[in-house]
């Protein structure tokens, strides 16, 4: 595999969120995380994803503007992408199980503390649900090349083969926009995506 992939796989091996702490909201339902809204900037520039009023988007909107040093209760890591730096700051994906379904998250993440400086605190930036995968699809993150270049910003859903490390068959996909703080679908033609264990 091409070693221009490599850095941006470290979450999806690095026990990193399973040791951060709690969070905190004001919703007292049980299935929502607890989140104090200090993120309200983001909420009113409208990075919330608000271009569709689906229940899937609505859920995913709830967790915008969620701060956390570890997932609350209920919910469960599946997987994540620390992402390049962008204008200054740093990102990561994270594959997250939560009460309302699976979804992406796009986290801005904070300084690092704790005696190793391993410990981040994160803002869920923007939150993409996920449908449910068809038994030979796969969740693929950050290891697309859209027209022959690298494109760590995409999330596509590919079809799988055990024995492929490349995928050539996508059937949906999406880019985030780091301004924006929101995914946008993408056009799945010319979209090769990698194993990024491969």
């Amino acid at each position: 595999m091409n070693g221009r992939r490599l850095n941006v796989f470290a979450l999806a091996s690095i026990g990193a969120l399973a040791a951060l702490g709690a969070c905190t909201q004001t919703d007292s339902s049980a299935d929502a995380p607890r989140v104090t809204h200090a993120d309200t900037a983001a909420r009113a520039s409208g990075s919330s994803q608000t271009i569709s009023t689906s229940p899937e988007r609505r859920a995913a909107a709830n967790y915008t503007g969620l701060r956390y040093e570890s997932l609350p209760r209920g919910f469960a890591l599946h997987g994540g992408s620390v992402l390049p730096a962008t204008n200054g700051a740093d990102y990561d994906f994270v594959h997250v199980k939560t009460p309302r379904g699976d979804m992406i998250w796009l986290d801005s993440l904070g300084r690092a503390t704790g005696a190793t400086g391993a410990t981040r605190a994160k803002v869920v930036r923007a939150a993409l649900p996920i449908p449910p995968l068809a038994r030979d699809e796969r969740l693929v993150m950050a290891s697309c090349d859209v027209r022959g270049k690298l494109d760590p910003r995409v999330v596509a859903i590919v079809v799988d083969d055990a024995n492929a490390t490349r995928f050539t068959q996508v059937r949906q996909a999406w880019r985030v926009d780091f301004g924006a703080h929101r995914f946008d679908v993408l056009p799945v033609e010319g979209i090769v995506c990698e194993d990024p264990g491969s």
